[in-house]
């Protein structure tokens, strides 16, 4: 049966093709009345062309957009959001684009649920917290899809993540290694980051971020913490050891303690870690992620301290309240548990 006039058409394609049937569509008519034609693909099968024909016909779009890929999405993503969103959240979307590379060069129109599903479920190893990151990029970028009609159903709605939790395996830093890097302290330039970890047991964006304000050398002691309200404003005694590079460290000219190599704000984690951390494992033949500096350290002091009240109060673990005030004789009490560590 002929299709009406202005339907499009599906027709084979002469010789040996892989997909020899075309699609075509019509998009407007000239001065003499003729249709002009564009196609809209090409399919191995004719059930498959005659789909994809009734389905444009039900739901038109415009064919420009028909190959435009998620890299291209993202992309106009990334740009609309420059001016904004903060810069830490332009830097988790680059974080999260980088998760999609393999699905980059797909058609928006060809990902459907079980695609994105089966990529979702091949990041299993990552943190429960990452992977719902990723999965609501990837909502933003298919509700952007469907406001430019680039895709008449939004598939990423029906993703669901992973149960599966990954086990965090911790590493101690052993006397030896921690050793070597007292050795290599003028050496490696961020050497002394690590052993500051180390002995402190600080989250490393709380110290990446200590402003020198918050640095007292008069009774030594560091004030800060984030992450947990246990760990806010929470008052940590400078370990004798790391005294002489927390005071070299005050000297420099800006208001962190940990600033970057141009010395114009805090070192960024992901920058910190990938340059600088992961450099020194390399260069000391060290396998370590950066949190095992915090579980160094509560490895450290639980094994020398059984005074669980002063632990926590260093560690930032318990529920204390955002209130509450230490007296002299608290961090006196944690300095004497925190000294015990060689």
């Amino acid at each position: 049966m002929k299709n009406p006039n202005g339907y499009g058409s599906v027709s084979k394609l002469s010789g040996k093709r892989r997909r020899p049937y075309i699609v075509r569509i019509t998009t407007g008519f000239d001065m003499e009345g003729r249709q002009i034609m564009k196609t809209l693909g090409y399919y191995e099968t004719q059930t498959k062309a005659i789909k994809a024909l009734a389905d444009y016909n039900e739901n038109p779009y415009d064919i420009s957009l028909d190959g435009i890929t998620l890299k291209e999405v993202m992309d106009r993503f990334m740009r609309n959001k420059k001016c904004l969103v903060e810069k830490s959240s332009q830097k988790s979307y680059k974080v999260w684009y980088n998760y999609l590379k393999p699905l980059c060069n797909k058609r928006m129109k060809d990902i459907r649920t079980l695609e994105l599903q089966n990529f979702i479920s091949s990041l299993n190893h990552l943190s429960t917290g990452t992977l719902k990151n990723i999965k609501s990029f990837i909502r933003m970028l298919f509700k952007d899809a469907m406001e430019m009609d680039i895709i008449v159903k939004d598939y990423s709605e029906f993703i669901k993540l992973p149960k599966h939790k990954p086990k965090i395996e911790r590493k101690v830093f052993t006397d030896e290694e921690i050793e070597l890097l007292w050795e290599n302290i003028n050496e490696l330039e961020y050497a002394d980051v690590i052993l500051i970890l180390i002995y402190t047991g600080m989250r490393i964006n709380e110290l990446l971020k200590l402003q020198k304000i918050n640095v007292n050398l008069e009774q030594n002691i560091i004030i800060g913490g984030s992450k947990t309200q246990a760990g806010k404003n929470r008052i940590i005694p400078i370990h004798p050891k790391i005294l002489p590079l927390v005071i070299k460290r005050m000297e420099n000219k800006t208001e962190y303690l940990i600033p970057n190599r141009r010395k114009s704000n805090y070192y960024e984690y992901n920058n910190f870690r990938t340059k600088e951390f992961m450099g020194i494992m390399k260069q000391l033949g060290m396998e370590h992620t950066i949190h095992d500096t915090r579980h160094t350290f509560a490895t450290m002091i639980s094994d020398v301290s059984d005074n669980e009240t002063a632990i926590t109060g260093i560690i930032g673990h318990t529920n204390i309240s955002m209130t509450k005030r230490y007296t002299h004789t608290n961090i006196e009490k944690m300095r004497k548990e925190l000294e015990k560590i060689n």
